[in-house]
């Protein structure tokens, strides 16, 4: 669940996506303030829910020629944030395949860019909607499928496809020029069955201008920003559950920029530039298996100006739970093995994003911490205080809509 003032009228909408994936399924839901399905002034009346099987003007099933398709939502699949060029905001969707999407708050796709086109020799050079092609790491891939329509299909077991399905789209200005971009960190996989080689950092433009540039890599991320391989699980091997690369969009270098920072189930947090350059990792799981971490919030906790990064771990291993804080440079500050850890055979210690602030109006901060296996730890921070919380939760607000103070309205 997702929630925002879509179409600014000073009430929120609530956007809910589903795994459903049955023939009459739809998966992404959007519902008003009382509960109704949601129908902006001058929208059809199948505006929402969506992806629809139905056709006709503004519905999935034909959408630009070949449709819209979904393939259930599994996880925190939305970010709400502008990414065009009318007031209203527009809704990111990622889901179990190797796609993103883009709807407008009535429902209707976003373009890509006329830059990718369709190669289907019944649909050749139509407009590609954001929701209607695979994502490649390779730039040439998309360069030779979606543009010069040249070459061969790719071999997925030598040449790595991006897979969404556990990948929540954060919506932010990168540089600063008032538009949003689109940034996640999908897994890029090959081989068959799939196996996940890193996750990748992929921002995108949004269709502000126009659309011109609509879906493309945004400037410093033609060439993707790798993390290291993961370990591969078996089918079957489930628990504990892998951490979620969710990106938090936090200015910690000074320059009013934000920088994109994630953990990721290779063992490390991340730092990249808003230039798609890797600033630092943090080794958070000091070589142990199947450790994972937490989403990272962002809060200044010694009123020094400076953002601090706060998560916490998992793992199946006693004492697995911990509370780590690091400075905006990565550098490790506290590493705190949480008190009367128990037993689940979900997982030991904190799966969930830490959630920061004043909790009984002291001035002081306190993180509050989640867990498989012993209910929730709170933390005080002595010295604190509470003016400088630029992702102190999970998805950065409590809308959950994966945007923070970096965000362009």
């Amino acid at each position: 669940m997702a929630a925002a003032d879509l179409d600014g009228d000073g009430r929120l909408e609530v956007v809910v996506t589903t795994t459903n994936t049955s023939p009459s399924g739809a998966q992404v839901f959007v519902f008003d303030a009382a509960g109704a399905l949601y129908r902006p002034a001058g929208a059809a009346a199948t505006a929402w829910p969506r992806f629809n099987t139905l056709s006709g003007p503004g519905n999935d099933a034909d959408f630009n020629g070949v449709g819209n398709h979904g393939y259930g939502a599994y996880g925190e699949n939305v970010g709400i944030g502008n990414l065009d060029d009318d007031p209203q905001l527009e809704i990111v969707v990622t889901f179990d395949n190797h796609q993103i999407n883009v709807f407008n708050d009535d429902g209707t796709s976003v373009l890509a860019s006329p830059w990718f086109t369709n190669r289907d020799s019944a649909h050749t050079g139509r407009r590609l909607g954001w929701g209607q092609f695979i994502r490649w790491v390779s730039p040439k891939v998309e360069d030779d499928q979606y543009h010069r329509h040249v070459g061969a299909w790719p071999d997925v077991r030598k040449t790595m496809w991006l897979q969404w399905t556990a990948s929540p789209p954060s919506i932010a200005d990168l540089d600063g020029d008032g538009h949003n971009e689109v940034i996640g960190l999908p897994n890029a996989e090959m081989k068959e069955p799939y196996e996940t080689q890193a996750y990748a950092f992929m921002a995108l433009d949004g269709a502000q201008r126009g659309g011109a540039r609509s879906a493309m890599r945004h400037a410093g991320f033609t060439t993707l920003p790798l993390t290291g391989k993961p370990a591969v699980r078996p089918d079957g091997d489930w628990y504990p559950p892998s951490g979620i690369p969710a990106p938090t969009l936090v200015d910690i270098s000074g320059d009013a920029r934000p920088e994109i920072v994630a953990s990721v189930p290779d063992g490390y947090v991340y730092a990249v530039s808003p230039t798609g350059k890797r600033l630092w990792r943090y080794d958070y799981a000091h070589g142990a298996a199947k450790t994972f971490a937490s989403e990272v919030v962002a809060a200044d906790l010694n009123r020094d100006g400076k953002p601090e990064l706060v998560f916490g771990t998992y793992g199946l291993t006693p004492n697995a739970g911990r509370l780590v804080v690091l400075s905006a440079a990565g550098k490790l500050l506290y590493d705190i093995r949480l008190p009367r850890q128990g037993h689940d055979g979900n997982g030991i210690g904190v799966p969930a994003a830490p959630s920061i602030g004043d909790l009984d109006g002291d001035g002081r901060l306190d993180i509050v911490l989640t867990t498989f296996d012993h209910g929730i730890d709170v933390f005080r921070v002595p010295g604190s205080g509470a003016n400088c919380l630029p992702w102190p939760t999970g998805r950065g607000n409590l809308l959950r809509n994966g945007t923070g103070p970096s965000t362009a309205p």
